[in-house]
C-alpha cells in the first residue's frame, strides 16, 4: 500500500509539474506529443531523484510516463481500454472501480481514477464533441463520439456513490453474416435465409435482451437492402452502418433546459412517411411510436425493420401490443392485434447466453390463429447440445415452410435449405 501511494504521490506531481510548464497548452491536440513526453521524462527524473533517490523500475517509470501523457492527449485511466480492440464496452462505476466487456465476459480492469473531479474531467473531455453536458438539471444523458461509439453519463443525484460513465465502442469493421457464422451465432441455411428476407421486403422485428447484439443484426440484414431503394432511419443515437446505401438518417433530440424542443422517435416517423421512403429502419421501438411503425408496415412501405427489448417472439408481440395502445386510446386491442399480424412477417429472436456469446434462438413467422391470437410458428430454432462437457445452442431449421415463401422470387431455393436435417 505504501509503494501505491508513493506511486500514487509521484505520477500526481510529475502530472502537476508538466502541467505548470505547458500551462494550457499541453491540452490543445496540436502541441507536439513528442516534446510534452519529452518535458515529462525531464520531471519524472526530477521527481524520482528527489522522492525516491534515483531508483525506480523501468516498467513504473514507463507507465507512469504514458499514464501522464494518456492524461494531457487521451481519455486518462481508461485511454488504453478505449483504444484497445479487444474492449466492446467500458462501464465506469465511480472512481475507484472500472469494469469492461471483452468478447462478451465481463471483466474488472486494473485502472482507476483518483477522485470524483478527474473523473468530471474526463467525462466533460469524452462530451465536449457531441456539445452535450451533464449537471444536476440533466444528471444523465445519452450521446455519441464521432465514431459512433455510445456513452451514457449517470451523476448525482441521481448517483449518489459518484459519476457513472458508460461507453459501448462502435465496432470499426463492419460484420457480414459470414462473421456471425463463424461464431456460430447461426449456421449458412439461417444466413442465406434471412438475406433472402431482406431481399424479398419481409417486415422484420429483432428482439431480445441488452447487449444480445440486436443492432449488429440489424446492421448486418440492412448490408442486402437493395441500393436503389431510399431508406430512412431513425434513431435515439445513430448506431446504423449503411455505406453505399440511399440512407437518409435522422437522430431525436432531448428537451431544453426550459423543457421544450423535443424531438421524438414518433415525430420522426410520422415525418419519414412525406420523405418518399421504400424502407423506413427503426433503431428501437419503446413506446407509443409502435403504433406509427404499423402504420408504416402496413401502407406498403414493406421490409421495414426494428430492434426492441423482449425475451421470446410471444413477448415481443405482447410488449408490441402494449406499446402501440399508448399511442391512441381510441384503438382496441384487438385492432391492434390485427394490424400486428399484418404487418409483422418474421421475428428474429437473440440472447446473450452465459458465456458470452451472442446467439439467435429462434426465427418465427406470425400467423393468425382461430380466435384471433397470435401464432409463432419457428423457422428456425435453437438446439441443445453437449459438446466436451458444455452445453451449447446450434440454430437449426425446424421443417417448416413458412407461407410467405409463395411470394419470394426464390422461393423454391429457400424451400431446400428449410428442410430439417
Amino acid at each position: 500500500m505504501e509503494k501505491y501511494e508513493k506511486l500514487l504521490m509521484i505520477k500526481s506531481e510529475v502530472r502537476e509539474k508538466v502541467m505548470q510548464r505547458a500551462k494550457k497548452t499541453a491540452f490543445d491536440y496540436r502541441v507536439d506529443e513528442t516534446v510534452v513526453r519529452r518535458q515529462i521524462e525531464m520531471v519524472l527524473e526530477s521527481v524520482v531523484q528527489s522522492k525516491m533517490d534515483g531508483q525506480i523500475e523501468d516498467a513504473l517509470r514507463r507507465y507512469i510516463v504514458e499514464e501522464v501523457i494518456n492524461e494531457i492527449f487521451g481519455f486518462g485511466p481508461i485511454d488504453r481500454l478505449i483504444t484497445d480492440p479487444a474492449v466492446w464496452e467500458i462501464m465506469v462505476n465511480g472512481p475507484k472501480e472500472v469494469y469492461v466487456e471483452r468478447e462478451g465476459k465481463l471483466q474488472k480492469a486494473d485502472v482507476f481514477f483518483e477522485n470524483e473531479a478527474q473523473l468530471f474531467f474526463y467525462i466533460e473531455r469524452i462530451l465536449s464533441p457531441s456539445g452535450r453536458r451533464v449537471s444536476e438539471v440533466e444528471p444523465y444523458i445519452d450521446a455519441r463520439l464521432p465514431d459512433g461509439s455510445r456513452i451514457n453519463v449517470v451523476r448525482a443525484p441521481v448517483a449518489p456513490y459518484g459519476p457513472i460513465l458508460t461507453i459501448r465502442k462502435a465496432n470499426r469493421r463492419i460484420l457480414g453474416l459470414s462473421d456471425l457464422i463463424t461464431r456460430r451465432t447461426l449456421d449458412d441455411k439461417a444466413a442465406r435465409f434471412l438475406k433472402s428476407c431482406v431481399k424479398n421486403h419481409l417486415n422484420i422485428i429483432i428482439a431480445g435482451g441488452p447487449g444480445s447484439g440486436k443492432t449488429t443484426i440489424l446492421n448486418l440484414l440492412s448490408v442486402y437492402i437493395q441500393e436503389h431503394e431510399r431508406v430512412i432511419t431513425i434513431e435515439d443515437t445513430l448506431e446504423l452502418r449503411m455505406e453505399g446505401k440511399h440512407r437518409v438518417a435522422m437522430e431525436t433530440r432531448p428537451s431544453n433546459i426550459e423543457g421544450k424542443g423535443e424531438i421524438t422517435i414518433r415525430d420522426l416517423v410520422r415525418n419519414a412517411l412525406h420523405m418518399r421512403p421504400d424502407r423506413v429502419i427503426i433503431g428501437e421501438v419503446r413506446g407509443e411510436e409502435a403504433l406509427d411503425m404499423l402504420q408504416v408496415m402496413n401502407i406498403g412501405r414493406v421490409g421495414s425493420m426494428t430492434t426492441m427489448h423482449a425475451n421470446s417472439g410471444l413477448d415481443a408481440l405482447l410488449r408490441l401490443e402494449t406499446m402501440a395502445m399508448m399511442g391512441s386510446v381510441n384503438v382496441s386491442a384487438q385492432m391492434i392485434r390485427r394490424q400486428i399480424i399484418s404487418a409483422v412477417d418474421l421475428v428474429i429472436i437473440a440472447d446473450r447466453l452465459s458465456d458470452g456469446s451472442r446467439k439467435i434462438m429462434a426465427i418465427s413467422e406470425i400467423s393468425k390463429g382461430e380466435t384471433s391470437d397470435y401464432v409463432l410458428k419457428d423457422i428456425f430454432a435453437a438446439q441443445r447440445r453437449h459438446e466436451n462437457d458444455q452445453v451449447t445452442f446450434e440454430l437449426k431449421p425446424t421443417g417448416y415452410i413458412p407461407v410467405f415463401l409463395e411470394r419470394f422470387l426464390d422461393g423454391d431455393t429457400v424451400k431446400e435449405d428449410l428442410k430439417a436435417a
